[in-house]
């Protein structure tokens, strides 16, 4: 709890006291800083206002050889996997096919070679000519 009666007289000058303290010894700084050949001692290379400065000011355009090679690094990962995809999709489909194509000819084999037999008993020896796809 604070009192009341305090006496705030004594601690006002030891504020004053340190103000003027912190101001004498920034004009010391400021006069050793122009002294030296620096324009401000304070000033700071990396402060603020020159990083928005410089982010500000048109950056140097990156060469095409190196955006391309941007473009395949951050795209190429992904292409390479769409297109392992699609392959494997693809194997998929020409096995699938040519499995169908397999069936197909072999049901018709046997579908031709058990009616030969019966239809045709003269020529069992000799082989059936071979058709042109007509």
């Amino acid at each position: 709890m604070a009192e009341s009666n305090r006496d705030t007289s004594g601690s006002q000058d030891i504020i004053d006291d340190a103000l003027r303290l912190v101001d004498a010894l920034q004009r010391k700084l400021l006069v050793e800083g122009v002294r030296r050949g620096t324009t401000t001692s304070t000033s700071n290379k990396d402060d603020v206002w020159s990083e928005a400065i410089r982010r500000e000011q048109p950056q140097p355009e990156e060469p095409p050889m190196n955006q391309l090679m941007g473009v395949v690094r951050t795209a190429g990962p992904q292409v390479v996997g769409h297109l392992g995809r699609a392959g494997a999709t693809f194997a998929g489909a020409v096995s699938e096919s040519l499995g169908i194509i397999e069936r197909a000819m072999r049901q018709k084999a046997d579908e031709g070679g058990g009616t030969q037999g019966s239809d045709d008993s003269s020529g069992a020896g000799e082989p059936r000519p071979i058709s042109r796809g007509e």
